[in-house]
């Protein structure tokens, strides 16, 4: 395949920063990189109202539109992947190739944390509303959402709250069979966040994807192995 500009869309509560050494990695190999910060992060400006996954969709096409790219490489990280997903499915002839890592979405098993952060957020609600809670409703909150595995929901406010919400409810799992792009699922061999489990159920639903496993790293390999990482993307496109 010839050498498309790369598109990095990041994941939740992070921003286009993050990925700098994976930015790198691709430009000494010779691709264009795209990378910016997503409505609701860092740089933009806030949220009037709550995003849907359609909705990153469309400004992601928008803005391609701005740089004139027609057709890019989606790499999309955690919650960037589902973007991805959303992109090569609904906007094929601008998605060349989609490459997928530490994505979560794919089955009520395999989204149990994302589960508990709806329900935390339910129930906190509940449990806070005491009158003795009261007065401790945010350090309570705070326990309450680390200690279930759910602290980037405390971390996010007001309408990025119900944003995520809209985006952890998009699930994967009818879509995957339907993308038609060549498809690359990197994983981190110890990510704890999405466990590697999901990388080969969305192995086995999405036609004719290749999956690598990068030994000790976990849920932030796009930066934390950049290289590997990298290394591992230029020999898909290669062959494709």
């Amino acid at each position: 395949m010839k050498k498309y500009p790369i598109l990095i869309l990041h994941g939740w509560n992070l921003n286009a920063i993050k990925y700098d050494p994976l930015i790198t990695e691709f430009k000494k190999r010779g691709f264009e990189v795209a990378c910016f910060d997503l409505p609701g992060f860092r740089c933009t400006t806030s949220l009037q109202s709550p995003y849907t996954i359609a909705d990153y969709g469309i400004y992601i096409i928008d803005y391609l539109k701005k740089l004139k790219y027609k057709e890019v490489i989606v790499i999309g990280h955690s919650f960037g992947g589902r973007v991805g997903i959303y992109l090569s499915l609904n906007f094929p002839e601008t998605v060349k190739a989609l490459i997928i890592t530490g994505t979560p979405g794919l089955g009520a098993d395999l989204t149990i944390k994302e589960e508990i952060y709806l329900l935390a957020a339910k129930t906190g609600k509940k449990i806070f509303s005491i009158p003795h809670l009261s007065n401790l409703q945010d350090l309570a909150r705070r326990v309450l959402y680390k200690f279930v595995g759910s602290y980037d929901y405390y971390k996010t406010q007001g309408v990025l709250r119900e944003t995520f919400k809209n985006i952890i409810a998009y699930r994967l799992e009818p879509f995957l069979d339907k993308i038609t792009q060549p498809t690359l699922i990197v994983w981190g061999e110890e990510d704890k966040i999405v466990p590697v489990k999901v990388a080969y159920g969305m192995n086995r639903l999405i036609k004719n994807s290749k999956i690598v496993i990068i030994p000790k790293s976990r849920h932030g390999v796009p930066w934390t192995n950049s290289m590997t990482f990298a290394n591992e993307v230029e020999r898909f496109l290669n062959v494709i």
